[in-house]
């Protein structure tokens, strides 16, 4: 009789703990979805970048998170060439292949668990065979299990500015948490050239042979598209066919990515477009930046600039690019400083025409980080140049007496810099 006459009275409070528990566990689900990043889909994206001035050429769904594949050996190669660099294994270096490695599903060498591969040679399975075995060797090999691999894989990516990119693996099998953008894949594939272009010769590779057996490069663009150097292709069923390549025509070096193409034929038609596209623009712009004619050339005559101050700046740039890995081996002849008085610094140098005000800026803002006793005090200078082509944005630091324009010039011109003359504008 207790409980039968109790439970009347207990039934509106049980509702309510139900209710309590169930709203608890929506909040619990809602929090949850907050806190877990967008899933990836295998929808299609695209980024072109001028690797040159970073300048973006193309952009869709860049942002959107997508499925990488194979395009993860990317970063396993970039962590190798970082572990070459700094000397911790070797090309002759001997890679073990696991149990595990050898259970990984294809495309892949085929190697059995306790055989070996060399380094130099694991590093051309991956550039053109794309061999996941091998990837899990080599992450292995590195940091001695794949998921620790993937760790610095990850922590790697933040550090370059691949904000929205988690590595798993180091092959791109799938994994519903490994996840990127096309516009983070695209810092990656700049990246590589600009830290490591002494190893991206590898990417260029048509074949492999291996054990008696030749293995044919994925990215069909190479020895196709005029220009072309790499750099890697991906597919699995949730990424769709990707690709990232590297081109270079008329000193003009782009990085296009392409994510989630339908078929690899469509995704490379869309490659070609975009560089068809990017390479016109540079044409379009070429032909502008023609028309912008420098002044003729005049002989360096004593203007008060010495040959020790401009050593002495020059010097500096040597540190920086000692540090950037470029060493400077020669300095500009500059004749002796004569009794002429000190010329007003009205004279400036131009480094270029950009298609974006962005791109212009950047450039500027380099030239100062190498040069910074030289052109700390001058001004910037980005105008608009516009006729019926189209419009770019001239890139100018004025403030330099002519000595010196002319000297860094020369110093610029030597280290594949673009670089003209501005003379003082005329008296209006």
């Amino acid at each position: 009789m207790y409980f039968s006459a109790d439970r009347p009275k207990q039934r509106p409070l049980a509702r309510c703990r139900r209710s309590s528990y169930l709203i608890l566990l929506a909040l619990a689900a809602i929090i949850s979805l907050l806190k877990e990043p967008s899933s990836a889909h295998a929808g299609y994206a695209a980024y072109v970048v001028d690797a040159g001035s970073g300048a973006v050429l193309h952009k869709r769904n860049s942002e959107d998170l997508n499925f990488p594949a194979s395009l993860c050996k990317v970063m396993t190669l970039y962590l190798i060439f970082k572990g070459l660099d700094a000397q911790d294994f070797f090309l002759d270096s001997t890679v073990p292949i696991s149990a595990r490695a050898a259970r990984q599903p294809p495309s892949k060498l085929g190697l059995k668990s306790g055989q070996s591969i060399p380094l130099h040679q694991a590093i051309l399975a991956l550039t053109t065979k794309s061999a996941n075995d091998i990837a899990t060797a080599l992450a292995e090999f590195v940091s001695g299990s794949e998921s620790a691999f993937a760790e610095q894989m990850t922590r790697e990516a933040q550090t370059l500015g691949m904000s929205k990119t988690v590595f798993r693996n180091a092959s791109g099998l799938p994994n519903s948490r490994q996840k990127t953008t096309a516009r983070d894949l695209s810092v990656l594939g700049m990246a590589m050239y600009e830290h490591f272009p002494h190893y991206t010769h590898y990417f260029s590779r048509k074949k492999f042979n291996y054990r008696d057996r030749t293995y044919r490069n994925h990215n069909n663009l190479l020895g196709t598209y005029e220009g072309v150097e790499g750099i890697k292709t991906g597919y699995t069923r949730a990424a769709g066919y990707n690709l990232m390549v590297s081109a270079r025509q008329n000193g003009h070096h782009v990085i296009a990515v392409v994510l989630g193409g339908k078929t690899s034929a469509r995704r490379d038609a869309q490659v070609r477009r975009l560089l068809n596209q990017a390479y016109k623009g540079f044409e379009r712009n070429d032909e502008l930046f023609a028309l912008i004619v420098p002044p003729p050339p005049k002989p360096i005559r004593g203007t008060g600039t010495t040959e020790a101050t401009l050593k002495n700046s020059l010097k500096n740039l040597a540190h920086a690019a000692d540090v950037a890995g470029d060493v400077l081996t020669q300095y500009v002849a500059v004749p002796e400083a004569s009794a002429a008085p000190m010329q007003d610094k009205k004279w400036g140098i131009q480094l270029g025409a950009f298609s974006r005000h962005e791109a212009a800026k950047r450039v500027l803002n380099s030239i100062v980080q190498l040069f910074p006793e030289i052109l700390g005090d001058t001004r910037q200078e980005i105008s608009p140049v516009a006729d019926s082509i189209g419009t770019l944005y001239r890139a100018r630091h004025i403030g330099l007496t002519e000595g010196a324009a002319r000297a860094l010039c020369a110093e610029l011109t030597a280290r594949a810099y673009a670089c003209i003359i501005a003379p003082p504008l005329p008296p209006s």
